[in-house]
């Protein structure tokens, strides 16, 4: 079987290739997606030429990147940003509003497995 392609390496040249079939249909196969597959593309800044040299420049403009020269923000607890965003300090105790609540411990979730059920055949 005789296909056309374009060589990027030879200038954008268009040439041709034999193979036999089942060569053919392997290479062809290697394009195609298994099922619940996506193909992603990136463009723009995320595409591989540059991509850390645009990106670096894109948070620089932002603002993002820090400057070797200007000091490090320290990054806010999450009871602070809440507070800021909410107005209400949920750390105080809202029993007594007058004590500080804490956390002693972590309580991790629990999976329970559904219950046996036993079946008895007459």
């Amino acid at each position: 079987m005789t296909f056309r392609f374009r060589d990027y390496k030879d200038h954008n040249k268009s040439k041709l290739m034999t193979v036999d079939a089942l060569e053919f249909i392997r290479r062809f196969l290697l394009h195609i997606l298994p099922d619940r597959f996506v193909r992603i593309r990136h463009y723009g800044i995320l595409s591989n030429r540059n991509r850390k040299t645009k990106l670096k420049e894109c948070k620089k403009i932002l603002g993002v990147i820090i400057e070797s020269g200007q000091e490090k923000e320290e990054k806010e607890t999450w009871e602070e940003l809440l507070f800021k965003l909410t107005g209400v300090n949920h750390t105080i105790c809202p029993s007594c509003s007058k004590g500080k609540m804490i956390r002693k411990i972590k309580l991790e979730p629990r999976c329970y497995s559904p219950p046996k059920l036993k079946v008895q055949i007459a």
